[in-house]
């Protein structure tokens, strides 16, 4: 059957403006997964506690910046802190009261475009960033690598991961992690093909190759990274027989884990256990 020319050209019209839209949105996705917080150069953090502004210069002469936090008192350790996909460190600086009064220094970091970081967002970037404050610590702070502990916050997860692969960090700890980007764009698109997303923050492919020991910190009811994807890390993380423990917040959702007792408890119980292997070790040598 010979198919009419209005309609020819009406199915034309139609395949050109869904092209164009997904064309637009796969150009865009960045802007739909991550959701900076700018500041301008100018800006002063205020916090309780003290801290210093650090920034480290890529190849291209931009630079990304972190916040570094003295713990109080004898320093145990030190948190390299990866955090969600909103906001800046203006408001994730906060999380400096878990970890500082604790005897931990913290260093915090922004990803590229956010905060006053100007560089352009990729995964590639976000992984090489990581890998140069974790070399920051080492030359500048002089932290050995058993005193380093990587936490991973959501988006952050994915980061710590790839980090711990090619590092030998003391611990890393895991809060609302995913198994990676396109499983959970699965979740909320099911139509969207992996392909189609340029970050892919594969952690379920990299976590049975650690070599430190780590904790998944998951809620049951959370509302944006699935609680069995946490789950699915760590059975994927007990086959490969790794170090891995689960703390399962029950109630908890994907940004109010701290405010639970079993989470400040587990916290404290891991950095603690952390700071006293580490004293062995060295009384070992």
């Amino acid at each position: 059957m010979k198919i009419p020319k209005f309609m020819l050209y009406l199915l034309s019209i139609i395949l050109i403006v869904f092209l164009g839209l997904f064309s637009l949105l796969y150009l865009n996705q960045d802007k739909l997964i991550f959701f900076p917080e700018v500041l301008p150069e100018e800006f002063t953090f205020s916090f309780p506690y003290q801290f210093q502004e650090v920034s480290l210069e890529l190849e291209n002469g931009e630079k990304v910046y972190g916040l570094f936090f003295p713990a109080q008192g004898p320093s145990k350790g030190t948190v390299l802190y990866f955090h969600g996909n909103a906001g800046s460190l203006r408001s994730w600086g906060g999380v400096a009261e878990d970890f500082v009064p604790r005897g931990w220094d913290l260093l915090m970091t922004d990803y590229r475009g956010y905060g006053k970081s100007r560089a352009k967002l990729t995964e590639k970037g976000m992984y090489e960033d990581a890998g140069a404050w974790y070399n920051f610590l080492k030359t500048d702070k002089l932290k050995r690598e058993n005193e380093i502990i990587l936490y991973g916050r959501s988006i952050g997860t994915g980061v710590a991961v790839d980090l711990g692969l090619k590092t030998n960090p003391g611990y890393i700890i895991l809060e609302t992690p995913y198994t990676s980007l396109p499983d959970l764009a699965k979740e909320f698109y099911p139509i969207v093909p992996s392909w189609f997303l340029s970050f892919s923050l594969k952690s379920q492919a990299k976590i049975g190759k650690l070599r430190s020991p780590v904790t998944i910190i998951h809620g049951t009811e959370d509302e944006i990274v699935p609680f069995h994807q946490g789950k699915q890390l760590f059975k994927t993380g007990v086959e490969s027989g790794l170090k891995i423990q689960f703390l399962e917040i029950e109630g908890g959702n994907h940004n109010n884990l701290s405010f639970y007792p079993e989470y400040q408890k587990g916290l404290s119980e891991i950095l603690d256990s952390v700071h006293m292997n580490r004293k062995k070790t060295d009384l070992q040598r």
